[in-house]
């Protein structure tokens, strides 16, 4: 299209592999209008990094065929030698990665990094440079520029670093940005801020940007026109609101019906089966072919063509019929979770953890290491059978608390398991750890890449159960299918299975020790939504099967009125509220608990979110806090009580409490953060039910329309 920044035409590009060309992409075709964010969405594996790395000419792998055409501003970037690229990137074009360490040399502070790329294509006099990275660091909101300028990277926060990615992208005026999966690495609230960054940049630049993710929910915020892709093939293009609430190609659909979403709370997610083909062979017709319910044997013929009109484009010969479909269409979820009164399981008792501050000069100088408050005198319970779901921001203590419960992390207080009690690691026996298993974040860490699945699954049977012999085996295939995987996966190597795969072969281990309590940290965070929404049915079909208890770690609030039963918000430390999962998105809450909540993206059909955007300090953990941990960043602080005395708890329910200075009437006075576009307040179902029962109810908003936080609830911002 004339006037396009990007313009991608008919491009394909294969990698040279010891099986044969792999055919990332084919036939790709899109552009990006000046001012125009254009998200790319699709499953991992499906082409949308080798897109970004094609358009900056850095493609990582040999090469075996490419062609087809990439135009910036009109001009080929195809056939540009390296030292004309190279006045390009940083120049005309930039990139975001998802990682900062990913573009951060961990050896140059951040002016450094300024100074080079203002050196190389801006040619900034020494004497100017100074003020001109000062007014970028400003420009994204850091705190004291000079300062900033003057730190490494591994001085500042994951969120503060991202900005500093991103105004380095944005010092020298690019026509072109493209952000790689940008916020996947950073918790809610500051995804939420970082995307609010770019926004207000892109609007006040007109910059055009390419936006790459796999979180749905995120590019529904961001970009004016979504693009998807499958197995290398772009299957629709629409603008977003089009997209979001009528998909048109069937993998889209799929891929919106994976997501979870507070109207199907209390159902099962619909995750995609089966997975990506073989991108070596030749695919004749449309590559979602055999995953998809509605294909006939004409979708296996030819080539599907991308068409459509009013700028909805669709690569789909059964496009009608996936319109009239019940995309979203779940099963209700088996009755699950547990009642307060059941008999706990794992019960927390001021239970405290501190980490010691490694410091080299402290050390020589002979002064004591400084300590962190990691986790700050927490009471909790877990009871039989239930899911608790643990949310917060990164570094609020979530993953201390899992390491002490474990063993592996020096703690004081008590954990007790059922009648076992524990107050240091040294009174966790075998008998204790085999009641209390963890499955972490990320399986390829956790999961032996030397061993095969069988003897990665066989360990926990020989050490807890004293499993052997013929018996060994048929407990190892009986885990498999406890996770729904066949038993002849035994016999593989982890780098032999997807990330999916890879997840359940750990939630197997954990159960081979059969605990009484699993803790999952975050072990959804790096999935796709099909592949999340499988694990997510796996956990709840396993905790009805066996009745173990489970801690689920995560900052995905929208996933946690799928999986638990109760909540626990967590802030610096300490539990701040403790409420039902299924009332989650309904007032009152905490006022920390609600910023969460105003950061998760809005993907109900005519629902908007009141956002609540945090600002002020984070405050030093190293020593005691006094007052309420929320104090500097809470925009409905009542006065120097908050700063001084440790918050009483309000008990607004039986299972609901919440550590604040503001009393119940005070808190019941904050509105509701989800709202029906025009103004009324949004209740969604407790609980799923028959097919058409899982829509959002709507009813009057308690103070008469939306307000802005910090002008209710006794406090001001």
């Amino acid at each position: 299209m004339s006037g396009e920044i990007l313009t991608v035409r008919d491009y394909s590009v294969a990698y040279a592999t010891g099986r044969g060309p792999l055919q990332v992409l084919e036939g790709v075709s899109l552009g990006a209008m000046p001012g125009e964010v254009l998200g790319l969405v699709g499953e991992s594996g499906s082409g949308k990094s080798t897109l970004a790395y094609a358009i900056m000419r850095t493609l990582r792998a040999p090469v075996a065929a490419e062609s087809g055409d990439i135009l910036l501003g009109g001009g080929a970037l195809r056939g540009l030698d390296e030292n004309r690229l190279s006045a390009i990137r940083g120049n005309r074009v930039a990139m975001v990665f998802q990682h900062p360490g990913a573009s951060l040399n961990p050896t140059l502070t951040l002016g450094e990094h300024f100074r080079q790329v203002l050196a190389r294509h801006r040619a900034i006099a020494p004497a100017d440079a100074a003020g001109e990275i000062e007014r970028l660091l400003a420009m994204v909101g850091l705190p004291d520029p000079s300062l900033t300028a003057r730190k490494y990277p591994h001085e500042v926060s994951g969120g503060e670093n991202q900005r500093a990615v991103i105004a380095l992208a944005f010092a020298c005026e690019p026509e072109l940005i493209l952000f790689d999966e940008p916020t996947s690495a950073l918790d809610a609230t500051t995804a939420a801020n970082v995307l609010d960054l770019f926004r207000d940049l892109q609007r006040k630049t007109g910059v055009a940007a390419l936006f790459i993710s796999h979180d749905l929910g995120v590019v529904s915020e961001i970009a004016h026109r979504v693009a998807v892709i499958y197995a290398g093939r772009i299957v629709e293009v629409a603008p977003v609101a089009d997209l979001f609430s009528a998909p048109r190609h069937p993998y889209t659909r799929a891929l919106l019906a994976s997501l979870p979403r507070p109207s199907l709370a209390g159902r099962d997610l619909r995750a995609i089966p089966g997975a990506l083909p073989d991108l070596t062979r030749p695919i004749a017709g449309c590559h979602f072919a055999d995953r998809c319910v509605l294909a006939s044997g004409t979708c296996r013929k030819g080539t599907i063509p991308l068409e459509g009109r009013d700028g909805h484009l669709v690569a789909c010969l059964r496009q009608s019929e996936a319109a009239a479909s019940d995309a979203v269409e779940t099963t209700p979820a088996a009755a699950g979770g547990a009642a307060p009164s059941r008999p706990a399981r794992l019960s927390v008792s001021a239970l405290t953890v501190r980490i010691e501050r490694s410091d080299l000069l402290a050390r020589l100088l002979g002064r004591p290491p400084e300590a962190i408050q990691a986790v700050n005198r927490i009471d909790l319970t877990l009871h039989a059978g239930e899911a608790l779901g643990l949310v917060g921001e990164s570094g609020c203590g979530k993953s201390s608390l899992a390491r002490a419960l474990t063993g592996l992390r020096e703690f004081e207080g008590e954990i007790r398991i059922g009648e076992r009690a524990a107050r240091s690691p040294a009174d966790m026996d075998r008998g204790y750890r085999s009641r209390i298993q963890v499955v972490f974040q990320n399986p390829d860490h956790s999961l032996n890449p030397r061993h095969t699945i069988g003897t990665i699954l066989a360990r926990p049977l020989r050490l807890y159960r004293g499993v052997s012999g013929a018996t060994l085996r048929d407990r190892v295939a009986g885990l498999l299918s406890r996770v729904q995987l066949p038993r002849h996966f035994a016999e593989r190597y982890p780098h032999e299975l997807s990330g999916g795969e890879k997840q359940r072969v750990a939630i197997a281990r954990a159960l081979g020790a059969e605990p009484d309590v699993i803790i999952c940290d975050e072990i959804t965070s790096g999935l796709d939504a099909s592949v999340q929404a499988a694990v997510v049915n796996l956990l709840r079909d396993v905790r009805i099967a066996t009745g173990v208890s489970l801690l689920f770690i995560t900052h995905d609030l929208n996933l946690l009125r799928y999986v638990a039963d109760r909540v626990a918000v967590m802030y610096l430390g300490r539990i701040v509220e403790v409420r039902d999962a299924a009332g989650l998105a309904e007032p009152p809450y905490h006022p920390y608990t609600e910023a969460l909540l105003s950061s998760v993206p809005a993907l109900e059909a005519g629902v908007e979110v009141r956002r609540v955007r945090l600002s002020g300090a984070v405050p030093s953990r190293v020593g005691p806090l006094d007052g309420c941990p929320f104090e500097s960043r809470c925009p409905r602080r009542i006065g120097a009580i908050c700063r001084h005395a440790s918050p009483p708890e309000v008990r607004l329910g039986e299972a609901h409490r919440i550590a604040c200075h503001l009393d119940a009437a005070a808190l019941g006075r904050i509105p509701p953060i989800w709202r029906v576009k025009g103004g009324a307040s949004v209740s969604f179902p407790r609980e799923g039910g028959a097919r058409g029962q899982g829509r959002a109810s709507i009813s009057l908003p308690r103070d008469g329309g939306a307000m802005e936080a910090g002008k209710d609830g006794g406090g001001s911002a």
